[in-house]
């Protein structure tokens, strides 16, 4: 009969020749190295086309494909990072150079990542709101981390059907846009810089047909927008959406805004330079808080003669029914504890517009500098009949002698 210690030691030499006859047991629990494209043919001289080695990089079964410094011309089709492969540079040194008329240059499945490199995006097509150089659809999990990207006249993140996404600290300078969420859902793009922006900065939308909210759980954290294009950090059709600690300086309309949006923050935020309004609220917002937020309304009047809205650092719009029939103002608002200051201007400028047929607003503790709070007026009606309010406030459908029949 064995003794314990016998069959201890006959059951590990057992387990020992085992891995010693089949080797590949061990080496199939080991994660595929990682996969360098210099060692699969790429160049990296910015001259030579490198579609075809990143390729055979992507698909090496890898987990993570590196990209060491240098100049990498691909494009014009796209390239596919696959699930849970992430495709790593040096940072700014390693360099993606789109093709001449590339329009989408990386596609990511679920899981996939892009992190530490830069994109010269020169060659890249113009696109709009939903064209993306680096794409996400239908895809969730991803990660867009440490990104340069430059001259790409376009969305240069663009995610559609996208869920459970991070976009962090990248850099998007001369752009159409920087990142773009469409119907997507549990979204962080935190710590991002985007300057000059045609488009606008970071957008979001969730509105299908005025009828479904469909982008969820968002959050904009610590951003730096400067000109911003039409909206710096803007959406609309979103329900639980965060906008906190970002720095807006320009847009050519509004700065911070939510569109037809529920049960969302707008928090400790400083917004400066934009066109017409610093923090607005469009087509019926409910639960929204709007606290903490620091705006100079100083943005000079470029357009005096338009006189059917009144610049505003923080503006709920009136009712748009000829845009949405359904518009019957925002409810459920808190304003409290912000900081305005509004700039001498040759046309009027306030420090807070709320429009027509809101319903408990509740307007407190703000400090105010220049024009105070106004309320009233209706859609592209003229003269705005605004009457001043005196806070604490809450307004709740206050009758208007101009309220227009639609």
């Amino acid at each position: 009969m064995m003794t314990r210690f016998a069959q201890l030691l006959h059951g590990g030499l057992g387990a020992l020749a085992f891995l010693a006859v089949a080797p590949w047991v061990a080496a199939a629990q080991e994660t595929p190295p990682a996969c360098n494209v210099r060692s699969l043919g790429a160049v990296g001289d910015g001259v030579k086309d490198d579609s075809a080695a990143f390729r055979r990089a992507l698909t090496s079964a890898a987990s993570r494909v590196h990209v060491p410094g240098g100049t990498y011309l691909l494009g014009p089709e796209p390239l596919d990072v696959p699930p849970n492969v992430a495709l790593c540079g040096d940072g700014r040194g390693t360099i993606l150079k789109p093709a001449p008329g590339t329009a989408v240059l990386l596609r990511l499945a679920a899981g996939a990542q892009v992190r530490d490199l830069a994109i010269d995006g020169a060659g890249v097509k113009t696109g709009e709101t939903n064209d993306g150089m680096i794409e996400i659809r239908n895809a969730s999990g991803c990660l867009v981390d440490s990104v340069v990207v430059t001259a790409c006249d376009r969305a240069c993140v663009l995610a559609d059907h996208g869920d459970d996404l991070t976009i962090r600290g990248c850099e998007f300078r001369k752009v159409g846009m920087g990142v773009s969420l469409t119907f997507s859902n549990r979204v962080k793009v935190l710590g991002n810089t985007v300057v000059d922006a045609r488009l606008h900065g970071i957008q979001f939308w969730g509105n299908w047909q005025w009828q479904t909210l469909a982008s969820e759980d968002l959050i904009f954290a610590n951003n730096y927008v400067k000109n911003g294009g039409g909206g710096a950090i803007w959406g609309a059709g979103g329900r639980r959406v965060v906008m906190s600690g970002n720095i807006v300086d320009g847009a050519n309309d509004v700065g911070l805004d939510l569109e037809w949006c529920q049960d969302s923050v707008i928090t400790g935020n400083s917004v400066r330079n934009c066109e017409n309004g610093g923090i607005s609220l469009f087509y019926a917002c409910k639960r929204i808080t709007i606290s903490g937020n620091t705006v100079a309304n100083d943005r000079e009047i470029r357009d005096p003669e338009a006189t059917w809205f009144v610049r505003a650092g923080i503006w709920l719009t009136p009712p748009n029914r000829e845009t949405y029939k359904d518009d019957h103002g925002h409810e459920d608002v808190t304003i409290v504890g912000n900081t305005i200051f509004s700039a001498p201007a040759k046309a009027p400028r306030r420090g807070m517009w709320i429009g027509a047929e809101a319903r408990n607003i509740l307007i407190q503790g703000n400090a105010i500098s220049g024009p105070g709070i106004f309320y009233g007026g209706h859609h592209k009606v003229t003269p705005q009949a605004l009457a001043p309010v005196a806070q604490p406030v809450t307004l709740t459908d206050v009758p208007t002698p101009d309220k227009p029949a639609f």
